[in-house]
């Protein structure tokens, strides 16, 4: 999965390229795979062993899911109520992070 690669990429630009490959492949998928996509996300977003940019790619994803599923309830509630909750307490920590590219995206 590109998407993948480029959510971690050093430049700005490649990891806005990744969010809109996220984006398409997240509409395209079923809910299993959506499951395993939110996943991946927080897993990023719990790791302190990113780069700054790997996290605010994350925060990026993790914006997309988020909208995506306000507009389409296709994901069951279940999952979007974890997925929610659990980026909110990661962006809230990210808040302080060192990076002030970090923190912006995690205030959005």
């Amino acid at each position: 999965m590109e998407w993948k690669t480029l959510l971690s990429s050093g430049k700005k630009l490649e990891r806005e390229h990744g969010v809109e490959l996220l984006q398409n492949a997240y509409a395209a998928a079923d809910d299993s795979d959506r499951i395993h996509i939110e996943e991946y996300i927080l897993d990023m977003l719990r790791s302190t062993e990113m780069r700054w940019e790997e996290t605010q790619g994350a925060l990026m994803a993790a914006k997309v899911i988020l909208l995506s599923n306000r507009q389409s309830r296709n994901a069951c509630a279940e999952s979007d109520s974890k997925f929610d909750s659990e980026v909110k307490v990661n962006a809230i920590v990210l808040l302080e992070h060192s990076e002030y590219a970090v923190r912006i995206t995690a205030g959005k």
